[in-house]
């Protein structure tokens, strides 16, 4: 995948969620602890790509541009700098080319959006 440096022009942070009591009546509060941030590019699907998810788990999904990074895995939650939604990785589409500069793909989907998977 080509893609110009320019285009890296978003950051996100990579991390775990943590459970962390609150003050409230039995509470708690999921707190996002960043352990790395990475540049990345929104990358934009085709219509024709679009429709083709209309109906399935990938309907409603973001997916980013990062260079390949092999120790990213689907066990860690992502947030764009700057913003307070917390995303779940759900595929991670890595570049399998020999060429210096790799990008990966990862589909990101909102955890407070219905259907959204817990894991």
């Amino acid at each position: 995948m080509k893609l110009p440096i320019s285009r890296l022009n978003h950051i996100i942070e990579l991390g775990t969620v943590s459970t962390v009591p609150s003050r409230t009546l039995g509470g708690s509060l999921q707190n996002f602890v960043p352990t790395q941030t990475l540049h990345c590019a929104i990358y934009q699907r085709s219509q024709s790509q679009q429709y083709a998810l209309v109906g399935t788990a990938l309907a409603d999904t973001t997916v980013v541009a990062v260079r390949s990074q092999y120790h990213v895995d689907k066990q860690l939650k992502v947030r764009f700098k700057g913003d307070s939604t917390i995303y779940d990785i759900l595929t991670i589409s890595r570049d399998e080319s020999h060429t210096t500069t790799r990008y990966d793909l990862l589909t990101l989907k909102d955890t407070k959006k219905a259907g959204a998977t817990n894991g």
